[in-house]
């Protein structure tokens, strides 16, 4: 049996590459269905901005997302607009300006994405204002998770069989064995895959308060790959655990929110879009080792 020492060189926290790409799923919630909803191409004079990301406490980096509503559903102007965009930690009143990057996304589509490396508090609430040059604002106030233990893991490559233990304060909204794969054919390997497998419906949670998962994801994989267990190899394994705040959308995981988008509920005062506060721990299994030649 392979045990897992967690150590703090070896334990990757959600980083700015972890998230971005949630980030930039989250964004398009600026025209999709909410509540609230409204129309881009009519006459808007309460809207002002969307805003899409989510702080994590045990990120270094944090992403938001910033674009002003306006007449054209697809934003192609890069051309800086004067807007600021400030974080207020609202138990000391700490107020931080945040860094503006411009993205590019093929074509003539561009966001502009809005970035901070402060550390983040857990069980805080944090206020998030764009503001225009007009003095028009959208906020969203957002309650952090408390800080998220990292959890004891122990895995066997018979059966790729992993053990969970931990201890979470808030609602786990992800937990999930990630691998890169490629299954093992007759005439070499084919691609290499992600696959990710969701414990969430195999979380047990004992009287102590600790939640426990035991999975064996062997067939799991192989019928992801459209083999037989055991004829693939894995290149990559680690387990991801990740809790939210009370702002969080109630049974969304981060999995299925980058499927349901239009299920997502705004919680931006003056804009529309979604910022939560998450707690994630990402725990390195096994080292990447080079894909096989297909």
């Amino acid at each position: 049996m392979l045990v897992i020492m967690i150590r703090l060189s070896k334990v990757k926290k959600f980083t700015v590459s972890t998230f971005f790409q949630l980030v930039i799923v989250l964004c398009t919630v600026t025209f999709v269905g909410c509540e609230n909803s409204f129309e881009p191409l009519q006459k808007n004079d309460e809207l002002v901005f969307s805003m899409n990301g989510i702080i994590d406490i045990h990120a270094d980096t944090q992403w938001v997302r910033v674009m002003p509503i306006g007449e054209s559903l697809i934003p192609t102007d890069p051309a800086e607009d004067g807007t600021d965009v400030n974080l207020t930690r609202e138990s000391t009143g700490e107020q931080f300006a945040l860094e503006d990057s411009l993205f590019k996304f093929g074509g003539d589509t561009y966001v502009w994405n809005y970035w901070l490396t402060e550390n983040m508090h857990g069980d805080n609430l944090y206020e998030i204002e764009a503001k225009n040059l007009r003095g028009e604002y959208s906020r969203v106030v957002v309650h952090t998770p408390s800080p998220l233990p990292v959890p004891n893991v122990k895995y066997s490559e018979n059966f790729e069989r992993i053990s969970v233990l931990g201890v979470a304060s808030d609602t786990i909204v992800v937990a999930e064995t990630r691998y890169l794969a490629q299954a093992l054919l007759d005439v070499g390997c084919g691609p290499e895959r992600e696959i990710m497998i969701s414990h969430l419906d195999e979380i047990y949670i004992t009287s102590g308060g600790e939640y426990v998962i035991d999975s064996e994801n062997i067939e799991d994989i192989a019928r992801e790959l459209g083999v037989f267990a055991g004829q693939f190899r894995i290149n990559r394994r680690e387990f991801v655990v990740v809790t939210a705040g009370p702002d969080w959308p109630e049974d969304v995981g981060l999995s299925d929110l980058e499927k349901n988008l239009p299920e997502v509920e705004s919680n931006v005062e003056g804009g529309t879009g979604l910022v939560a506060g998450i707690a994630g721990q990402k725990i390195e299994i096994s080292e990447r080792r080079p894909p096989c030649e297909e």
